[in-house]
């Protein structure tokens, strides 16, 4: 099968596509080789003959300093992009990798638990004043439930197939909330392969934790997340801390 993998040069994607080097023709599309999201020429004349996207290329984080403005260009305005010419170039399914901050799992945001994908987003239940995040915290928030959305558009209209992968914090514990590397990769694997049809569907991918469901991702994609202990300097907040 021949996958396009944007950001492939990324934490996430150079792990990814070393770990399944053998099981799929790999072409990747990433900054640190000179490919721009924004190219949508270049983008289409990569993506050629690809059976499916995995689109990883983005703003993972909240970064200190950056605008909404940035957030916005390079996790939503790309990502549409990304799912026009994935539709033009005929591709079956496109995997989108979400974050688990689409629940609110930022330093400042009293999220709610236990988390499922169908609960509303953190703008449609709090108020201003239980606010007490970073601007950029919420700027990231917003820009994948936006992105999320261009791809439900996708997946409900045009019947390209859509899966968002929501990953915790890779390799470390932040608000309780973490995935291991190896889980996430595997997700990924689970992603592409599962079969059936997928017009749209979410799925938390974490590890095995007792706030978040994963119950969806286990019995749609297959998914099983291997056991792993965190050390100290891996630990950046428990889910007590989740508001502070």
């Amino acid at each position: 099968m021949k996958v396009l993998v944007t950001g492939h040069r990324g934490f996430l994607g150079a792990a990814f596509c070393e770990r399944f080097a053998r099981s799929y023709d790999f072409v990747g599309y990433d900054l640190k080789d000179g490919d721009d999201l924004h190219d949508l020429d270049r983008l289409v004349e990569r993506m050629e003959g690809c059976d499916q996207v995995v689109h990883l290329a983005a703003i993972p984080r909240p970064v200190e300093g950056e605008p909404l403005e940035r957030f916005f260009e390079e996790n939503v305005v790309a990502t549409l992009g990304v799912l026009r010419t994935a539709e033009r170039a005929g591709v079956r399914r496109f995997v989108y990798a979400s974050s688990t901050t689409i629940y609110g799992i930022e330093h400042g945001i009293p999220f709610s638990t236990p988390i499922e994908e169908n609960q509303p987003f953190v703008s449609q239940y709090l108020t201003a004043d239980r606010l007490s995040c970073r601007e950029e915290a919420l700027s990231c928030h917003a820009s994948k439930v936006m992105a999320e959305q261009l791809v439900a558009w996708f997946g409900l209209n045009r019947k390209l197939e859509t899966i968002a992968l929501r990953f915790g914090p890779i390799n470390k514990q932040f608000s309780g909330t973490s995935v291991s590397l190896a889980n996430a990769t595997n997700a990924i694997d689970c992603a592409i392969r599962a079969p059936g049809e997928f017009w749209y569907e979410p799925f938390s991918i974490v590890d095995e934790l007792e706030h978040i469901d994963i119950s969806r991702a286990k019995e749609r994609l297959g998914y099983a997340p291997s056991p792993i202990e965190y050390t100290g300097d891996q630990v950046h907040s428990t889910l007590d801390e989740r508001a502070r």
